[in-house]
This record gives C-alpha cells, structure tokens and sequence, in this order.
C-alpha cells in the first residue's frame, strides 16, 4: 500500500500533488483536535442526559439534569454580571494601556513587562494577592483608609462589595492580553495616516474614534469575544477568593460546574452546565459577530 500511495504521489498532477501533501500534514493536527475536544464534549453531551456520579453512567434522565441544573441556583444572572463586569473594566484599560505604550519612546520595553507581570500568575496567586490586599483588617488598602479615620469592611466576605472585588480581579490579570494585542493592531498603523489625521485636525479621543478605532476594529472584536469567554469560563479566581460566597453572591455558573461534578460528583449535573455554558458561549460570540458586521454596514 505504501509502495502504491508513492506512484500515486508521484505520478500525480504538481497542484494535486501539494494538495495532497498538505492534507496529510494537517490529518495529525485534525485528529489530535478531534480527540481532545470534540470527543469529551459528545461524551459530556451523552453524560448529561444520564444520573452519572464519578465514571459510571447510571440511567438515562433525559433533560433531568438540565431541569435540576436549572433550577436550583443556576447561577446565570451573576454569570452575566461578572462576564459585563470584566469586559467593561478589562478592555478599556488594556486599551488604554496600549495606547500610552504607542506613545512612549524610550522606556517602553521595560514599562510594558512590568505590566504584563498580572497575566504571568497563576489564578491561585492572584487570588490571594487581591483577598489580602482587600481585607478590611489586614490588607494595605484598609490600612491607608484607617489612617483617614475610615473603616473598610473586608470586601470578599460582604455580599454587596464580594462580586466587584472578583470582577477587579479578575480583571487586573487579564488586562494585559488586552495590551499585548491592542499595542500590536496599533503599531500596524501607518505613520502617514496619523501624521495625516493631525494636520487636519483630528487629536484626542476624535482621532481615535474616526481614525484609529476603524483600523484596529477586527483586533477589538477578537478580544471582546476572548476576554468574554475567558470570564465566563472562569473557576479558579472566584473559588480562591470567595469560594462562591458570601451566601452565593458569587457562584457563577462555571463554579457550579466544578462543584458539582468535582465536591458533590454529581457529574451528570456537572455535564448539563458545561453543555449549556458551551451554548452559551457560542451564542454570545455570533452576537459580537453580528454587532461588528451591523456596524461596518
């Protein structure tokens, strides 16, 4: 067979002969793709409609689990909430950031990897970070208020401040992916066209609403969808920092998910709301889809 498949190969058109060859360099790459992500997602799908605690399948439920997952504390609202929450903070200021880098001369390399150090820690470590610098007994933060006669009450354990602290969070370590791109869209810009909008006028916020923004609109549409996803999918902070309280004020849906199916091994539960958390995620990235191509038109 192998003989035969080189004659082929051989014998074969140049263009078909390529096409050929590029295909089977991509077969590995497919494969590999097929198995770690889309055979786990049919099997969670077959999962979640199955009573499933830890590696047996149990009786088929149906849309049970779906129902129970549903309705008992979802957790959607808040979801939505810290996902707005972290795309209204995060993109702005890594744009923000970027846009100062552009600017700088000297210097720039060293200020732009002091800035980047959020995104380097772990989500454990950042986690930590923000519960100590927060807490209203110990943390630097209470400590200067203290000085000016006015007490900080430790913001991870009161419902009311617990989901902005997650949300601060969350995005001071996320932000600097927003930098890294937004700069990199930016020093595509040509010179000419900004030397051009200052001539005629167009500085500040006005030249980079009608001249910069348009040329680096594709890069902004790939982060909203990016940092939207990441905190929608996002455990590892929320359970360091408040572990979904105080009395569930913040137990998003993905730290449902890790409870359910890792505490309680519920994981035909735990299946249902990684299967509605993944349909959830699709539908909101064609809708930022739909949103840039509306715009444009």
């Amino acid at each position: 067979m192998i003989a035969s498949d080189a004659m082929e190969y051989a014998t074969a058109p140049p263009r078909r002969r390529r096409g050929s060859f590029e295909r089977r360099l991509f077969m590995p790459a497919f494969v590999f793709v097929v198995v770690v992500s889309f055979v786990p997602f049919v099997y969670a799908m077959v999962q979640s409609l199955h009573r499933s605690d830890f590696l047996d399948l149990g009786r088929f439920v149906g849309f049970g689990n779906y129902v129970e997952f549903l309705t008992d504390r979802p957790g959607i609202g808040k979801t939505l909430i810290f996902t707005a929450g972290c795309l209204a903070v995060t993109v702005p200021l890594g744009v923000l950031f970027a846009l100062l880098l552009n600017e700088i001369g000297r210097g720039r390399e060293l200020i732009r990897t002091i800035l980047i150090v959020p995104w380097l820690l772990s989500g454990v470590v950042t986690g930590r970070i923000w519960a100590w610098v927060l807490n209203g007994d110990l943390g630097p933060v209470a400590h200067l208020l203290r000085a000016v006669d006015i007490r900080m009450p430790n913001a991870v354990t009161t419902p009311a401040l617990a989901m902005p602290a997650v949300i601060v969070a969350h995005s001071w370590s996320a932000y600097p992916l927003v930098m890294v791109l937004t700069l990199a869209a930016l020093q595509t810009i040509p010179k000419e066209v900004l030397e051009a909008a200052r001539i005629d006028g167009a500085v500040g916020l006005g030249r980079f609403r009608h001249i910069v923004f348009p040329l680096i609109r594709n890069t902004a549409l790939v982060l909203t969808v990016l940092t939207s996803i990441h905190a929608f999918n996002h455990v590892t902070l929320v359970f360091v920092m408040t572990g979904g309280g105080p009395v569930g004020s913040t137990e998003v849906m993905a730290l449902r998910v890790f409870m359910e199916g890792f505490r309680f091994y519920h994981l035909g539960i735990a299946s249902a709301g990684a299967v509605l958390m993944f349909l959830l995620n699709i539908a909101f990235t064609f809708a930022y889809v739909r949103v840039l191509r509306t715009d444009r038109a």
